[in-house]
C-alpha cells in the first residue's frame, strides 16, 4: 500500500548567522523526514523570494498542508502543484523557503520509502552519461566582502581540492586550511574562512599559494575566487580595495592574476548586468572556469541565455535561489548536457542539513562549494560526503 502523508510539522530554527529559518518535517504512518532551509547574504537580484520564517510557516500550515495531507508522497508532483498554487515567478505568495522546505523533505521521505540512500534515489533524475567521477571540493579558506566584518572586498578565496578520493580531498583541504592560521588572526567569517586584518585583495592569494607550496600539493590543490562583483559595481566601474577598475581594466587585472597564481576558477567576476565583460573574460581566459551565480541564480531561462551568449563555463547551483528540487534538476541537466561545469553550493546562512552533499554525488557534479572545513554547518556536508563514499565502496 502506498505511503500517504499523515502530518506536516514546521518550526523556526536558527541558521549559522543566528537568523530565523524554517525546519519542515513530513510524516507518513511508517516514515518521517525533514529539511531545513538556508539563506544567502549576497543575493542576486533575480533570485526567488524567501519570506520571513514565521510567514513561511503560516503558509505551510494554512495553505500547503491542507492540499498535501492524505496524498501519496511524490516530490515532483507536489513541486508542480505548489508552484502553480503560488502563481508568481518569484514565489512570493507562498515563499520560496516554504516550497523548498516541502520539496526537499518530500524527496528525502520518498527515498526512505523506497529504501534507498538519498543520493541513490536522486541519481535516477540525472541522465547525463558522462558524470564527473571525482568531486572537486571548493573550500572557502579566506572570507571577505559581505561574508566578513572587515578584510578584503573579494568575497571568497577558495582552494579547489581534487585528490584521488573524497576522503583524501577532505583531509588535504583541512590541512591547508589549518596552515592558513599562521597568516591570519583567528577571526573567521560567515563561511568559516579566515578574515585578514587588512584590505589588500592580493595578500590572501599570496598566503594561500605559499601554504600550498609548503605542503607540496600543487597538483591536487588549485586556487579560485568568488568576487561577488555585483556588490562592487556602481554602474560604471568596480571598486576593489584601493583599486578602481573600468570593466576592460578589470579583465586585464584578472588575466594577470590567472597567470601569477594559476587560478582555475573565477565566480561572478562582473556584475550580473555586465554580460559584455563576462563574454570578453571567457574568451581570453582559456581553460579557466568562468562561473555564473548572481548571473544565473539557478534559473533555467537565465542559464540558457548565459549559454547562448557564451558567458560562462561553470554554474553555481543553490536550491534556495529557485525554490524547488524539480527546477534544480532541470538546471543541472541542461548545464551538463551543454558542457557547463556544475558546482553545487551552500549559502552563507546555513543549517546542519546535508542535502546538497547527496545532490552533488547524485548528479555527478564537477564540484561542491560548502565553505571552510570548520564550523558545524559546513563540516556536516563534508562528513556526509565521507559517509557516502564509504557507503559506495
Amino acid at each position: 500500500m502506498a505511503e500517504k502523508i499523515k502530518s506536516i510539522n514546521t518550526r523556526e530554527i536558527l541558521n549559522s548567522r543566528g537568523h530565523n529559518t524554517i525546519k519542515v518535517e513530513i510524516k507518513t504512518d511508517n516514515f518521517k523526514a525533514s529539511s531545513s532551509i538556508p539563506e544567502g547574504k549576497s543575493i542576486g537580484r533575480n533570485e526567488v523570494l524567501s519570506l520571513p520564517a514565521w510567514h513561511a510557516i503560516k503558509n505551510i500550515k494554512e495553505k500547503i498542508s491542507p492540499i498535501l495531507i492524505g496524498k501519496k508522497v511524490d516530490f515532483k508532483f507536489f513541486d508542480k502543484e505548489l508552484i502553480k498554487l503560488d502563481g508568481k515567478k518569484d514565489k512570493s505568495n507562498l515563499g520560496a523557503n516554504a516550497i523548498l522546505g516541502i520539496s526537499l523533505a518530500m524527496a528525502r521521505l520518498q527515498a526512505k520509502i523506497e529504501g534507498k540512500p538519498l543520493f541513490e534515489f536522486l541519481s535516477q533524475f540525472f541522465p547525463a552519461k558522462e558524470k564527473e567521477r571525482n568531486l572537486t571540493l571548493l573550500m572557502n579558506v579566506v572570507n571577505g566582502g559581505m561574508h566578513a566584518f572587515g578584510g578584503p572586498d573579494i568575497q571568497e578565496y577558495l582552494i579547489l581540492v581534487k585528490g584521488d578520493s573524497i576522503k583524501e580531498s577532505v583531509f588535504l583541504g583541512a590541512r591547508i586550511y589549518r596552515e592558513m592560521g599562521k597568516f591570519f588572526k583567528r577571526n573567521i567569517g560567515d563561511e568559516g574562512g579566515f578574515v585578514p586584518d587588512q584590505s589588500d585583495v592580493q595578500f590572501p592569494l599570496e598566503a594561500i599559494s605559499r601554504a600550498i607550496a609548503e605542503k607540496q600539493v600543487r597538483k591536487k590543490v588549485k586556487l579560485g575566487l568568488d568576487i561577488a562583483a555585483s556588490e562592487l559595481f556602481d554602474g560604471k566601474s568596480y571598486k576593489m580595495g584601493e583599486y578602481k577598475f573600468f570593466p576592460k581594466e578589470l579583465i586585464d587585472f584578472y588575466l594577470r592574476w590567472i597567470e601569477k597564481f594559476d587560478l582555475i576558477s573565477i565566480e561572478d567576476p562582473f556584475s550580473e548586468e555586465d554580460a559584455d565583460s563576462f563574454f570578453e573574460l571567457k574568451k581570453k581566459a582559456g581553460d579557466v572556469l568562468i562561473v555564473g551565480d548572481d548571473l544565473t541564480v539557478t534559473n533555467l531561462e537565465r542559464t540558457k541565455k548565459a549559454k547562448a551568449d557564451d558567458l560562462i563555463s561553470g554554474i553555481i547551483v543553490k536550491p534556495n535561489q529557485i525554490g524547488s528540487l524539480s527546477e534544480v534538476i532541470e538546471v543541472i541537466n541542461f548545464s551538463q548536457k551543454e558542457g557547463i561545469k556544475v558546482i553545487i553550493s551552500h549559502r552563507s546562512g546555513e543549517t546542519n542539513d546535508s542535502f546538497i552533499a547527496d545532490l552533488a554525488i547524485a548528479c555527478g557534479a564537477w564540484g561542491i562549494k560548502t565553505g571552510a572545513p570548520a564550523r558545524g554547518e559546513r563540516v556536516a556536508k563534508y562528513n556526509r560526503l565521507l559517509e557516502i563514499e564509504d557507503y559506495k565502496s
